[in-house]
């Protein structure tokens, strides 16, 4: 009896294993067609903190991101374009190369991950309740972004949670 049973044994280790191996999905990479345009709101992890608001918007070779709240920062416009960066509020201007911008500026990270998500390879894909998940890194920080029919949803990254509505392309 312990003969038939050690030939068993083979074929059902490799039913085993085509039946789980064709059963993974491979999960389609979002894409986000430019340009496009929505408001974001962002809110710290930490619990009693504020709420910044914003209009976003991709075009070819730039961004726009127009602060709405909170007030103290209400109307500055941050401008990303080719290789340079210009912050404007009032009549203060700032402007310099992109690089310069650290890596931990929120606003930096935002469009990053949004980039990096629809335009690189190095970013891991998932499934979960209807959602496509991606995650990688910015810099030194790691962050997940979900969408729902290439429209994105929401942005976790670096204590920070960014949520995108009204989105158009």
């Amino acid at each position: 009896m312990k003969r038939p049973a050690k030939y068993l044994i083979f074929p059902i280790m490799l039913i085993l294993l085509l039946t789980t191996t064709s059963c993974k999905k491979n999960v389609k990479p979002a894409t986000l067609n430019i340009p496009y345009s929505c408001d974001i709101t962002i809110k710290s992890d930490d619990e009693g903190s504020d709420a910044y608001k914003a209009s976003l918007s991709r075009k070819e070779n730039s961004w726009l991101i127009t602060y709405t709240e909170p007030d103290s920062i209400s109307g500055m416009t941050i401008t990303f374009s080719n290789d340079r960066y210009k912050i404007k509020l009032g009549d203060l201007e700032f402007d310099a190369k992109r690089d310069e911008l650290p890596d931990s500026a929120l606003s930096t990270m935002i469009i990053s991950a949004l980039d990096k998500t629809t335009l690189s390879t190095n970013v891991k894909y998932k499934t979960n309740e209807g959602q496509t998940i991606a995650s990688g890194t910015v810099g030194d920080k790691d962050y997940e972004l979900s969408f729902k029919d290439d429209i994105p949803q929401s942005l976790k990254i670096s204590g920070y949670t960014v949520t995108f509505s009204k989105f158009k392309s």
